[in-house]
């Protein structure tokens, strides 16, 4: 398994357990999440609880059941939603592409070209569908790295998430 970091922080931003489809010149990865229930599970053996068909405790009220519906994806990763206006993530953007620029260069010298074209894409698409972005940091609120943002594509119920895979490194698990 390989899990990707921030380049910076090296915080966990996602892993290869999800299918990630590359956009803007390979700058630019998506990922759709799902939604999925987590916690309490009812597992039915067949035995009816004591064959009556009710365990002890649905006789004296039941239990409360803590399952809970939760995004795969802001569940593994901790994600934290947080607010940006127009201006203020492209200010951001721009800090950041350039600190993913300065690595490129000190790291992958080939990747440079392909990033700033593909960065200039990206920033145009975020400008054109900005109020349909949520914006999410990782777990440590850093909100100077890697910002993931998240949007609906038409007929999803759960968000995809876009990542400068450029400002990521692969740690192999």
């Amino acid at each position: 398994m390989k899990i990707y970091v921030d380049a910076f922080s090296g915080e966990e931003i996602v892993s290869d357990s999800f299918n990630m489809e590359e956009k803007f010149e390979g700058a630019i990865g998506e990922v759709q999440s799902q939604d999925i229930v987590k916690g309490a599970i009812n597992v039915d053996v067949g035995a009816g609880g004591h064959f009556g068909g009710k365990n002890e405790d649905e006789e004296e009220g039941g239990v409360e059941d803590q399952a809970q519906k939760v995004n795969n994806i802001i569940d593994a990763f901790k994600y934290a939603e947080t607010q940006f206006t127009k201006a203020d993530y492209v200010t951001y953007f721009k800090a950041y592409a350039k600190k993913v620029k300065a690595y490129l260069e000190a790291n992958k010298p080939d990747r440079v070209a392909s990033f700033q074209k593909g960065a200039g894409e990206f920033i145009k698409w975020v400008s054109t569908n900005f109020n349909d972005l949520q914006f999410y940091c990782p777990e440590s609120y850093d909100m100077e790295n890697h910002i993931v943002l998240g949007y609906y594509k038409e007929g999803q119920a759960s968000p995809t998430f876009v990542y400068i895979l450029d400002g990521l490194k692969e740690v192999k698990m």
